[in-house]
């Protein structure tokens, strides 16, 4: 029998292997699992090439960029989820603003408001649940809130901000069976009456001051703090914020991953609230905030936030953060968590708060933390 010759040999081989393609190509199926395929070898060739040469090690300065980045897409994605339900408050505001109005036009609706949420005066007998202070003492400690006896017990410090957009919120949150602080926006309507409400309720107050994002798209409210403005417009803005209402202890920053960041403007503005006796309590929307450095070196008392509570608004979310608050608190004796008056957030406070308190943990005013490390 004759032998085929090398050419029908290579021609035969071409027809196989055209054939064996065809065929591994000739559906879907076979085609997503050839691609599959090259992708899974394709991976452990990367993997392996990188253990070989060190790819995988990059260089400080990379490193470093890498995790700037990372913080400030998730600062941005934290501060558009906040600035959704401002939005959805800031027009609930509004529709309050119109109904008290309303109701106002009446003398005697007008007193049946007023008796809803009585105001303190400075003449007028103090609530059991605010501390007495001599009117020579700064903010921080003339406004602090009556604190429960610790003893030795872990201490939590829960912060609840974007207050006083809606009434209805202001009164769910200062219902919480526990001390809180409560920190109150400049720019709501009805803001004093408000903020005392809060407070003769027993809890304490800060304003909660606007500040520039790093998303040019989010609006942080009127007479935000913007690292464009001019210092004396900084100076004029945070005089205004400041003097929107009375009986607060100090500051926290509405939004301000842009603003804090900015030494030089933050600079400005610690000028004008150290000259208030306030504490400052840096929100840290972005980890390289200069807040907390700018008012320790202004000499003023300073904390930082460790927890939010509620970037994530969803009741699991929300419970999964209150236990790392548990356990922050058991190590460390002391933590600041900072949340939202969310209905999910209030309910599920509802729910822990006396389980907390029964286990032998104290919820203190964000004044007794500070006055642990602040000596003045």
């Amino acid at each position: 029998m004759a032998q085929p010759s090398d050419q029908e040999k290579s021609e035969t081989e071409s027809e196989t292997v055209l054939t064996l393609n065809s065929r591994l190509i000739d559906t879907p199926v076979r085609l997503a699992i050839l691609c599959a395929a090259v992708l899974l070898i394709s991976i452990c060739g990367g993997i392996l090439f990188g253990r070989l040469f060190g790819a995988g090690e990059a260089d400080p300065a990379s490193k470093a960029r890498l995790q700037v980045a990372a913080e400030e897409s998730q600062t941005t994605a934290d501060e558009m989820a906040h600035y959704k339900q401002d939005s959805l408050d800031r027009a609930q505001d509004e529709q309050e603003t119109v109904h008290v109005k309303m109701r106002t036009k009446g003398q005697a609706e007008a007193n049946a408001l007023a008796a809803v949420a009585p105001v303190i005066k400075a003449d007028e007998k103090v609530d059991p649940g605010l501390v007495a202070m001599p009117k020579d003492k700064p903010a921080w400690k003339k406004y602090a809130a009556l604190a429960p006896p610790v003893n030795g017990s872990p201490m939590i410090a829960l912060v609840i901000d974007d207050m006083g957009l809606s009434m209805d919120r202001v009164k769910a949150v200062s219902e919480l069976p526990a001390t809180l602080t409560l920190s109150f926006l400049p720019y709501a309507t009805s803001l004093q009456m408000k903020a005392d409400y809060a407070r003769d309720h027993g809890h304490e107050i800060m304003l909660h001051l606007p500040m520039e994002p790093l998303n040019s798209h989010l609006d942080p409210g009127p007479d935000a703090l913007m690292t464009n403005l001019p210092d004396d417009e900084l100076r004029r803005r945070t005089i205004k914020n400041l003097d929107s209402f009375t009986g607060y202890v100090g500051v926290n920053n509405h939004m301000g991953s842009k603003f804090t960041s900015n030494e030089h403007a933050m600079s400005v503005f610690m000028d004008v609230m150290a000259e208030r006796g306030l504490l400052f309590l840096d929100s840290k929307t972005i980890a390289k905030s200069w807040g907390y450095k700018l008012a320790v070196s202004h000499g003023m008392p300073a904390i930082k936030r460790d927890i939010f509570i509620d970037d994530v608004i969803s009741r699991k979310a929300i419970d999964e953060q209150l236990d790392r608050i548990r356990r922050v608190a058991e190590k460390k004796g002391v933590v600041i968590a900072i949340g939202h008056p969310h209905p999910k957030t209030v309910e599920a406070l509802q729910d822990w708060l006396p389980k907390m308190k029964k286990a032998g943990f104290r919820f203190v005013p964000v004044s007794v933390v500070t006055a642990l490390t602040f000596n003045g």
